[in-house]
């Protein structure tokens, strides 16, 4: 009867012979770091892990990959802020890791937060009005802007906006 192999085998043989160049080397390395930072970022959202466990994750690292994990670290961050949602933790931890202020960011979400309100209360405004013409009023009447295809396209297109915004103020 003939030997099975596993997918391991397989693959061992056909890239038998086969080498990584150093870009590609660093390229891995540094997608591995970037999933580890990810993790950790995700852990301490969840307070799963402190702040302090998350620095000495950092220095386990060593001082080798310290300015690429910082620099993945802030790219990270930015990329958890919430448009619309509680960001104090990651801020406090930019502040005190990456020793970034944490008011422009701040002042950009509630940018962001002040445009959308003013949006959706033209939306909902404009949405009462064509209900009133078809007979729907009243004060009970509270139009659904979650299930208007319009207000969503324009909200992810206004949170984009402002996320690129976010993104570039570690930029500078």
């Amino acid at each position: 009867m003939g030997e099975i192999k596993s997918t391991l085998d397989i693959i061992m043989e056909k890239t038998k012979g086969l080498t990584m160049t150093e870009e590609e080397k660093e390229g891995l390395r540094r997608t591995e770091l970037a999933e580890r930072v990810k993790g950790w970022v995700q852990r301490y959202s969840d307070n799963r892990i402190t702040e302090k466990t998350l620095k000495s994750e950092l220095k386990k690292e060593g001082q080798d990959n310290y300015s690429t994990l910082q620099e993945l670290l802030k790219v990270e961050l930015v990329e958890s802020l919430q448009m619309d949602g509680d960001n104090v933790k990651l801020l406090e931890l930019m502040k005190d890791i990456l020793n970034i202020k944490k008011d422009p960011f701040v002042n950009i979400i509630k940018a962001f937060q002040n445009e959308a309100a003013f949006e959706k209360s033209k939306s909902l405004e404009k949405t009462k009005n064509i209900l009133a013409k078809r007979g729907v009023f009243g004060s009970a009447v509270i139009p659904n802007l979650t299930i208007d295809e319009s207000w969503n396209a324009y909200y992810k297109e206004l949170e984009a906006v402002y996320k690129k915004r976010l993104q570039s103020v570690t930029d500078n």
